[in-house]
């Protein structure tokens, strides 16, 4: 038997609760109280000096897609590039790095930086002939190349998929951007990975987030995604505890699932209707692996201007895209609760947060017990705001978005509606449940700057916070990465608190963030990520 103390910090046990000293053994929780107390129960013990820092929970990332993050920290990453000449350059650089026959992926571009779409003709210019696809920084667009263009065979008679979008110019030939449902035919053309390069993605994924703090995820992605899970399970490699989600949709189907790494191809059948016919549920698995919720898609995104609205974006006539019928939607949700599986419905705009909203709806009746999702809920109505309580809809949300998309909301949405994004506040007044995460790769896995972001509603550079009503306590912050996340996986049994009989997950930091101002919550540093009591990372644990 194992026995570890943890002493000398501040152990954040759970909301309203804190401790001096935490006993674990075998993985568990043993007992939490005064250091001298634990310290006579434990005294063979290997002993842990926190040094003052901040013992929590473990910090659990409720929406993420795990694997394309792997595989986006080894691509092209646009992010930095604040105009459309900057980004060709490095498009460029990248394309000639590249040995032959290879196509150039990645891309986490920003069309707001640059005033507008890019071109095929302007990707042209520095590929070289070279297929090219990449992604927009919200993953709900994509920008190819004509040699990209030719291989997905995207022409001027090229049907728009329901629910998608295909630029073209004056004369009916395609621009090079397409969204939502129309990536599909852009991501089926490009080169599948192999088995290692998936195996690869988890593993530099699993210790980046580690490094982060993050003890375990929701991923949100296709077949292969799992079918490396397993792999890494079967081999004892999986030292974070993973939820995975099912595809309403797999990348194989003719209607198309967005937020897919275009270079990421199905590996067997792993998708709503094969869930439904190999009768599993949500829950089914084990303690590291176990299934998670369906993921639907209603809308888009506010970066790409394609989440729905119940009103035109600011200045324009367009409401964006619902990007599945609402009756198909509602029908489709009734099927997974009667199968036993919970939904995570992709709802930005409050048009599709109250298409969602109303699909949910009546599986509270038919299966009240099931967690069911909303993610990101960027903007709701206000007639909607008290429906998530109502109902027990979980809000899945992630704190960064509010701050980096600050200026687009005040952009695209208005002061009229500003008021009603990102409600943390007011969702968690009328009794909703927030589950927090980083929907990776969009941002990065870093529940420091989440938490940092739900405190303040500001970027490190803002001098006043947006909306300062809605910000949130240290406590209901931690909350949303700990137990509020552990809630909304159906494991809140199991982890979210450090309570006795819990399972030992927990994230050390170097600081107390409680003694800490505001504009000092960045500058702490996680000293250690353990899982079942069994260090996974360490940067300065004594």
């Amino acid at each position: 038997m194992s026995a570890t103390l943890f002493h000398g910090g501040r152990i954040h046990v759970r909301t309203g609760a804190s401790a001096e000293a935490l006993l674990a053994r075998d993985g568990r929780v043993v007992s939490v109280g005064k250091a001298a107390d634990l310290a006579r129960d434990a005294s063979r013990a290997e002993r842990v000096d926190l040094r003052g820092g901040l013992m929590t929970p473990g910090w659990f990332d409720a929406h993420v897609h795990f694997m394309w993050w792997g595989f986006q920290m080894a691509e092209l990453d646009l992010r930095a590039c604040r105009t459309l000449e900057e980004a060709l350059a490095v498009i460029g650089k990248r394309s000639r790095e590249l040995e032959a026959g290879r196509w150039l992926t990645g891309g986490r571009f920003d069309k707001n930086n640059w005033g507008r779409w890019p071109t095929a003709k302007e990707l042209d210019s520095v590929t070289g002939g070279r297929p090219a696809v990449l992604r927009s920084r919200d993953g709900h667009s994509r920008w190819l190349n004509t040699a990209a263009l030719r291989a997905a065979r995207i022409g001027r008679d090229t049907a728009i998929p329901e629910g998608g979008t295909i630029f073209r110019d004056s004369s009916g030939e395609p621009t090079g951007i397409m969204q939502e449902r129309a990536n599909e035919l852009a991501d089926r053309a490009v080169p599948a990975a192999t088995e290692a390069d998936c195996d690869a993605a988890i593993s530099r994924a699993q210790q980046e987030a580690f490094a982060r703090g993050v003890t375990g995820v929701e991923s949100l992605e296709q077949a292969s995604s799992y079918a490396a899970f397993k792999r890494a399970r079967e081999r004892g490699s999986l030292a974070a505890r993973v939820v995975m989600g099912i595809p309403h949709r797999s990348l194989a189907s003719s209607i198309p699932t967005t937020g897919t790494p275009p270079q990421i191809r199905d590996v067997g059948k792993f998708d709503f209707d094969a869930a439904i016919e190999g009768g599993i549920r949500t829950g089914d698995g084990d303690e590291w692996l176990q299934i998670g919720h369906v993921k639907f898609f209603s809308d888009g995104a506010l970066g790409s201007q394609t989440a729905a609205l119940e009103e035109p974006y600011e200045g324009t006539n367009d409401r964006g895209i619902l990007t599945i019928d609402p009756l198909e939607l509602r029908a489709d949700v009734a099927r997974a609760a009667a199968a036993g599986l919970a939904v995570a419905i992709h709802a930005i705009g409050d048009r599709a947060v109250r298409v969602a909203l109303e699909a949910i709806a009546p599986t509270r009746v038919t299966s009240p017990t099931l967690r069911q999702r909303l993610e990101h809920v960027q903007l709701v109505r206000e007639d909607d705001l008290g429906r998530f309580g109502a109902l027990g809809v979980i809000a899945s949300m992630q704190p960064i978005h509010c701050t980096s998309d600050r200026d687009l909301a005040d952009r695209y949405w208005g002061p009229r509606r500003t008021p009603r994004a990102y409600p943390w506040r007011t969702l968690l007044e009328r009794r909703a449940v927030l589950a927090f995460g980083s929907d990776a790769p969009v941002e990065p896995i870093d529940p420091l700057l989440g938490i940092h972001a739900a405190i303040t509603r500001r970027r490190p550079s803002d001098k006043d916070a947006w909306f300062p009503k809605q910000c949130l306590t240290l406590d209901e912050a931690l909350h949303g990465y700990t137990a509020a996340a552990a809630y909304a996986t159906g494991r809140d049994r199991e982890w979210g608190t450090l309570e006795p009989g819990m399972r030992c997950d927990a994230t050390i930091l170097d600081r107390d963030l409680a003694t800490l101002r505001d504009d000092e919550l960045l500058e702490a540093k996680v000293r250690a990520t353990i899982t079942d009591g069994v260090v996974r990372f360490a940067d300065g644990l004594a």
